[in-house]
């Protein structure tokens, strides 16, 4: 066995999958000890015992919806996940997005250790291609929490590209990985090419949608059913926390069957709640549109037509909704390919990558000799400049949404006023030169060693790396003088205090 297995992981917003590829090129998803590959990223924390991560914490949301924590990811980089901007509480304690993705990370841990009879420090996370730095530095964050190095933070569309590449004979030309689970949707246009070379081309994307949506759509006819018989579903907890279980069911089941019917209890009594497939597609049409227009959007990104796409690949759970395969269908005039294992190529991708970086890959191996996949800026970086005598300030793009990463950027701007001594520089994350659509990451000041005149030359470089670590430089344009610098390294929302704390609190706790 290798000294320091490196893991694939794919921490999902709704299920979690842990792999590894060992020496020889071999790729396993990683089962626990009741034999699941695929682990509920749900958890309950059962009054005075330890967390209870997975399938039986899913079954404990109905019984004890209070003390379950659920969609979790879409707080990533936000004080709290759930759509009220209350924070979650159990017993006192608050949990930050960041802890509860690390006790998910501590399961998976488990679970590969246990499997590979050693420990295991060492991991490739991966994350949704329209994730943001704040995401990336949370996911990051949950990672460390767990007790692993992070050695990368990989977008999911890539991982999923690059598994199911391994598994082709020839060359799949411009590929659409429509990736759409459970709580975060991707759609990605990669080249995959001669000697299974690959390129992200485009992204695009939306970080708040998902099969926990179309769950909610269902969930909220069956509160209009429930209404319509007189009773309050929203009045019992627990009935509603079922019925959502219910609902989630029906989804699936629709995906193969015509209808499907559930019974649900309000006020007290038993409802019978029928849905058919169409009347389904009929709630999801806005859903559906948006989904549309975002493909189009990337595709149009990567300057092709969709006529030019030569393969669609469906990744992702929900993905199996026939409503969105029709859409893919039409939009590209092809019918779209399933990944060889929909839950698991992310994390086999993840673990491919993971052991190749980390030099474990027997140089013989086919695997060993595959070119890593170059992956795209998912966001653009620019800088705030002032472009008028007003002082109004926009965003200055350097590096655009879609470049092949690594990157590098370099422009010369000009000071704001005369005998200025010093420049403040802002780095931003967005498409948009509107500051109000976009986030600022850092800034820095400089000082120039003697006042200068308006328009006096200052020149920025920007650096954007394959893991996406971003260093901003500036420079005196006349005579090379450093002025500042600003590095953004996955900084989270939590301070080396929180990290501490959390630590220290995650230590004492065993994970089930």
């Amino acid at each position: 066995m290798t000294m320091d297995p490196v893991l694939g992981i794919d921490l999902g917003t709704t299920n979690s999958v842990v792999a590894y590829t060992d020496p020889e090129g071999t790729t396993t998803s990683i089962a626990g000890n009741d034999g699941a590959r695929i682990v509920p990223s749900v958890i309950w924390f059962p009054q005075g015992g330890d967390p209870v991560v997975g399938e039986q914490a899913k079954q404990y949301a109905v019984i004890e919806p209070e003390r379950v924590a659920r969609l979790f990811k879409r707080g990533m980089g936000e004080k709290t996940f759930l759509p009220s901007g209350e924070p979650f509480v159990v017993d006192g304690k608050t949990w930050s997005p960041e802890e509860l993705s690390a006790l998910v990370l501590r399961k998976l841990k488990q679970m590969a250790e246990e499997y590979l009879d050693q420990e295991a420090r060492r991991a490739v996370i991966t994350v949704p291609a329209y994730f943001g730095e704040p995401e990336r530095a949370a996911t990051k964050d949950a990672g460390e929490l767990a007790g692993f190095q992070v050695e990368r933070i990989l977008n999911e569309p890539t991982a999923a590209a690059f598994a199911h590449g391994v598994d082709q004979e020839q060359a799949l030309g411009k590929v659409v990985v429509f990736d759409l689970g459970g709580g975060t949707f991707d759609v990605t246009v990669i080249q995959i090419g001669a000697g299974r070379t690959m390129e992200v081309i485009s992204t695009g994307g939306d970080r708040r949608l998902g099969g926990a949506d179309f769950d909610q759509l269902i969930l909220d006819g069956m509160i209009a059913a429930a209404s319509a018989e007189g009773a309050d579903l929203h009045a019992d907890v627990w009935a509603m926390a079922d019925a959502a279980s219910r609902a989630e069911e029906m989804k699936k089941e629709l995906s193969t069957l015509p209808q499907s019917m559930r019974k649900i209890t309000a006020g007290g009594r038993p409802i019978t709640f029928s849905l058919k497939r169409d009347e389904l597609e009929a709630m999801l049409a806005e859903r559906l549109q948006q989904v549309e227009d975002t493909v189009i959007y990337t595709i149009e990104k990567a300057q092709l037509a969709p006529k030019d796409v030569d393969a669609v690949l469906m990744v992702g759970g929900s993905s199996r909704i026939p409503a969105f395969q029709r859409l893919l269908a039409n939009a590209c005039g092809l019918e779209p390919k399933f990944s060889r294992n929909l839950d698991e190529d992310v994390a086999r991708g993840a673990a491919i990558l993971a052991a190749k970086q980390g030099g474990e890959l027997d140089a013989r191996s086919q695997l060993a000799r595959l070119p890593d996949p170059v992956d795209a800026a998912s966001h653009g970086l620019g800088v705030t400049v002032t472009v008028d005598e007003a002082g109004t300030e926009q965003n200055e793009i350097m590096i655009p949404a879609s470049t092949p990463i690594p990157a590098e950027a370099s422009q010369v701007f000009g000071a704001v006023h005369e005998q200025q001594t010093a420049v403040e520089v802002r780095l931003n994350e967005g498409d948009f030169t509107d500051l109000d659509d976009v986030r600022q990451l850092g800034a820095s000041v400089g000082n120039f060693a003697r006042p200068v005149s308006k328009g006096h030359p200052i020149r920025i470089d920007m650096h954007y790396t394959a893991d996406q670590l971003i260093r901003l430089e500036a420079y005196d344009g006349d005579n090379g003088q450093f002025l500042c610098d600003l590095e953004v390294q996955h900084e989270g929302l939590l301070s080396a205090d929180d990290k501490a704390k959390a630590r220290q609190h995650l230590a004492r706790l065993e994970v089930h």
